[in-house]
Protein backbone atom coordinates (compact mmCIF):
# COMPACT_ATOMS: atom_id res chain seq x y z
CA UNK A 1 0.00 0.00 0.00
CA UNK A 2 1.36 3.43 -0.76
CA UNK A 3 0.22 6.55 1.07
CA UNK A 4 -1.50 8.90 -2.00
CA UNK A 5 -0.22 12.93 -2.26
CA UNK A 6 -3.47 14.29 -3.55
CA UNK A 7 -4.14 17.46 -5.49
CA UNK A 8 -6.64 20.26 -4.18
CA UNK A 9 -9.13 22.38 -6.78
CA UNK A 10 -8.78 26.45 -5.79
CA UNK A 11 -12.37 27.70 -6.58
CA UNK A 12 -14.09 30.57 -5.18
CA UNK A 13 -16.50 28.69 -3.18
CA UNK A 14 -14.41 26.56 -1.14
CA UNK A 15 -13.19 26.86 2.12
CA UNK A 16 -9.56 28.21 3.35
CA UNK A 17 -9.70 26.23 6.38
CA UNK A 18 -11.91 22.49 6.50
CA UNK A 19 -9.13 20.84 4.63
CA UNK A 20 -6.87 21.99 7.35
CA UNK A 21 -9.06 21.48 9.98
CA UNK A 22 -9.96 17.71 8.75
CA UNK A 23 -6.56 16.68 7.40
CA UNK A 24 -4.04 18.56 8.52
CA UNK A 25 -3.52 20.15 4.50
CA UNK A 26 -1.72 23.63 4.73
CA UNK A 27 -2.81 26.50 3.45
CA UNK A 28 0.10 28.69 3.55
CA UNK A 29 -1.84 31.32 0.70
CA UNK A 30 -4.94 31.21 2.47
CA UNK A 31 -6.17 30.02 -1.28
CA UNK A 32 -10.33 28.90 -1.24
CA UNK A 33 -9.49 24.73 -1.18
CA UNK A 34 -12.51 23.50 -2.92
CA UNK A 35 -12.29 19.99 -3.65
CA UNK A 36 -9.50 17.51 -2.38
CA UNK A 37 -9.10 15.23 -5.76
CA UNK A 38 -7.92 11.05 -5.35
CA UNK A 39 -7.31 9.65 -8.00
CA UNK A 40 -5.69 9.67 -11.42
CA UNK A 41 -7.63 12.28 -13.55
CA UNK A 42 -5.54 13.70 -16.23
CA UNK A 43 -6.17 17.23 -15.25
CA UNK A 44 -4.39 16.20 -11.38
CA UNK A 45 -3.59 13.27 -10.73
CA UNK A 46 -2.78 11.77 -7.25
CA UNK A 47 1.22 11.15 -6.63
CA UNK A 48 2.57 7.86 -4.91
CA UNK A 49 6.23 7.37 -4.13
CA UNK A 50 7.73 4.50 -5.55
CA UNK A 51 10.16 1.90 -4.02
CA UNK A 52 13.21 3.99 -5.50
CA UNK A 53 11.71 7.26 -3.52
CA UNK A 54 10.80 9.35 -6.42
CA UNK A 55 7.67 10.93 -6.22
CA UNK A 56 5.39 10.17 -9.47
CA UNK A 57 1.79 10.64 -10.85
CA UNK A 58 -0.47 7.54 -9.50
CA UNK A 59 -1.87 7.93 -13.76
CA UNK A 60 1.64 6.80 -14.67
CA UNK A 61 2.00 4.14 -12.27
CA UNK A 62 -1.44 2.64 -12.97
CA UNK A 63 -0.05 3.10 -16.73
CA UNK A 64 2.85 1.03 -16.22
CA UNK A 65 0.77 -2.26 -15.40
CA UNK A 66 -3.29 -1.36 -15.74
CA UNK A 67 -3.41 -5.19 -15.60
CA UNK A 68 -2.14 -5.75 -12.63
CA UNK A 69 -3.41 -2.87 -10.44
CA UNK A 70 -6.94 -2.24 -11.90
CA UNK A 71 -8.02 -5.74 -12.46
CA UNK A 72 -8.14 -7.15 -16.30
CA UNK A 73 -12.22 -6.84 -16.83
CA UNK A 74 -11.49 -2.90 -15.34
CA UNK A 75 -8.23 -2.63 -17.24
CA UNK A 76 -10.41 -3.97 -20.59
CA UNK A 77 -13.05 -1.90 -20.03
CA UNK A 78 -12.27 1.70 -18.78
CA UNK A 79 -8.02 1.38 -19.54
CA UNK A 80 -7.70 3.31 -17.03
CA UNK A 81 -8.68 4.43 -12.91
CA UNK A 82 -12.72 4.63 -13.80
CA UNK A 83 -13.52 6.70 -11.06
CA UNK A 84 -12.06 10.32 -9.15
CA UNK A 85 -12.80 10.54 -5.52
CA UNK A 86 -13.83 14.27 -3.92
CA UNK A 87 -14.12 15.57 -0.87
CA UNK A 88 -15.47 18.89 -1.52
CA UNK A 89 -15.32 21.81 1.10
CA UNK A 90 -17.84 24.25 0.10
CA UNK A 91 -17.97 28.00 2.09
CA UNK A 92 -20.09 29.43 -0.09
CA UNK A 93 -23.96 27.57 -1.69
CA UNK A 94 -23.02 25.66 -5.12
CA UNK A 95 -24.77 25.56 -7.96
CA UNK A 96 -26.79 23.11 -9.35
CA UNK A 97 -24.80 20.45 -11.62
CA UNK A 98 -25.79 18.21 -14.53
CA UNK A 99 -24.11 15.81 -16.09
CA UNK A 100 -25.13 13.92 -19.20
CA UNK A 101 -25.12 10.14 -19.64
CA UNK A 102 -22.10 8.24 -20.92
CA UNK A 103 -22.86 8.32 -24.57
CA UNK A 104 -23.71 11.82 -24.61
CA UNK A 105 -20.67 12.56 -23.05
CA UNK A 106 -18.63 10.51 -25.32
CA UNK A 107 -20.78 12.74 -28.18
CA UNK A 108 -20.03 16.22 -26.71
CA UNK A 109 -16.26 15.37 -26.13
CA UNK A 110 -15.93 14.56 -29.15
CA UNK A 111 -17.64 17.55 -31.23
CA UNK A 112 -15.67 19.86 -28.95
CA UNK A 113 -12.45 18.35 -29.72
CA UNK A 114 -13.61 18.12 -33.92
CA UNK A 115 -14.09 21.77 -33.17
CA UNK A 116 -10.92 22.56 -31.92
CA UNK A 117 -12.22 23.98 -28.62
CA UNK A 118 -9.07 24.04 -26.01
CA UNK A 119 -9.83 21.38 -22.90
CA UNK A 120 -9.51 24.74 -20.76
CA UNK A 121 -11.51 27.21 -22.49
CA UNK A 122 -14.29 28.39 -20.61
CA UNK A 123 -16.49 27.75 -23.24
CA UNK A 124 -16.15 24.17 -23.47
CA UNK A 125 -18.68 21.64 -21.46
CA UNK A 126 -16.99 18.34 -22.30
CA UNK A 127 -13.64 18.00 -20.42
CA UNK A 128 -13.55 14.21 -20.57
CA UNK A 129 -15.20 11.53 -22.64
CA UNK A 130 -17.02 9.78 -18.97
CA UNK A 131 -20.16 10.63 -17.35
CA UNK A 132 -19.98 11.42 -13.78
CA UNK A 133 -22.23 9.12 -11.56
CA UNK A 134 -22.16 10.90 -8.07
CA UNK A 135 -22.49 9.26 -4.70
CA UNK A 136 -22.82 11.99 -2.05
CA UNK A 137 -22.15 11.76 1.59
CA UNK A 138 -22.27 15.22 3.80
CA UNK A 139 -19.43 14.41 6.55
CA UNK A 140 -20.75 17.62 8.35
CA UNK A 141 -23.76 20.23 8.75
CA UNK A 142 -24.41 22.17 5.55
CA UNK A 143 -26.79 24.82 5.23
CA UNK A 144 -29.30 24.17 2.04
CA UNK A 145 -31.86 26.35 0.68
CA UNK A 146 -34.94 24.56 -0.28
CA UNK A 147 -36.71 27.61 -2.13
CA UNK A 148 -39.74 26.41 -4.17
CA UNK A 149 -41.24 28.34 -7.04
Amino acid sequence: MQKLINSVQNYAWGSKTALTELYGMENPSSQPMAELWMGAHPKSSSRVQNAAGDIVSLRDVIESDKSTLLGEAVAKRFGELPFLFKVLCAAQPLSIQVHPNKRNSEIGFAKENAAGIPMDAAERNYKDPNHKPELVFCADAFPCDERVS
